[in-house]
């Protein structure tokens, strides 16, 4: 089955990486504190870019070969995102695509009332 990994940038423009089946509900399970320990504490703001590998084993690992990067690093493949594709084919034998990029996904404008009316 085929799993997205993703790089959400937070409100303070701290950069998290993360993997999931349906990155749009993941997404939204962020901004609404249901997600990762990260992004309660440091508020997701938008989906940077999204990729795609052919299960969840492959996805973890390109996971975590991002997570180790710098900061300056997960910049640079938010802007070239055929960075990560070469690099992780070459140092990973991984074949990953991009599947999205650049401010693919962010907060609706009217969030917080939809965040309301869900309470209720």
């Amino acid at each position: 089955m085929e799993y997205y990994i993703y790089i959400l940038r937070c409100q303070d423009n701290s950069l998290y990486t993360g993997i999931a089946k349906n990155y749009e509900k993941r997404f939204f399970e962020h901004l609404s504190g249901k997600g990762a320990k990260y992004t309660r504490s440091h508020k997701a703001k938008k989906i940077e870019v999204i990729f795609l590998a052919k299960n969840k084993s492959e996805a973890s690992i390109v996971e975590s070969f991002i997570k180790k990067k710098k900061k300056k690093d997960k910049e640079n493949i938010i802007v070239n995102p055929n960075i990560l594709i070469e690099n992780i084919k070459k140092v990973k034998h991984i074949k990953i695509i991009l599947k999205n990029q650049k401010n693919c996904l962010t907060i609706p404008k009217n969030y917080d009332s939809i965040k309301d009316v869900s309470k209720g």
